[in-house]
């Protein structure tokens, strides 16, 4: 009777530990995916704040094709954005937008020229990079 007892606990302990071991992996999965999940968002977030401020700053160059000021640490949505302007060469310039999510940043990167249609400055787009 007192060997049973003995073998009814280990059971008991064994199949508690393992229910515990198997919660616990559960929550850590569940906790995993949620900060992936999270992470993904935060990346999308990014490159639409990228995207908006590069759009921003190209239609300003087209409105002004000297503008080269550029915007710092501008609320966009829940991110902000930032957008760098220089010059490269010869009426041509680089634009730099930056989108920043919790930390999550992602830049787009335009190369422009300016070239004189009809006695007007105007700009034309070179190249555009996702980074």
């Amino acid at each position: 009777m007192r060997n049973n007892r003995g073998i009814v606990q280990s059971t008991l302990v064994m199949t508690v530990s393992i229910l515990t071991l198997l919660a616990l992996a559960a929550t850590i999965a569940v906790v995993i995916k949620k900060q992936i999940e999270q992470r993904n968002e935060n990346r999308k977030n990014a490159q639409d704040a990228a995207e908006y401020g590069m759009m921003i700053a190209l239609k300003k160059i087209e409105e002004d094709p000297r503008w080269q000021e550029g915007f710092s640490n501008v609320k966009y949505r829940d991110c902000h954005y930032d957008v760098k302007i220089e010059k490269t060469g010869d009426n041509v310039f680089k634009a730099q937008a930056m989108g920043n999510s919790h930390n999550v940043k992602k830049r787009i990167v335009c190369t422009y020229q300016l070239i004189e249609q009809d006695g007007v400055m105007k700009p034309k787009t070179v190249n555009w990079e996702y980074q």
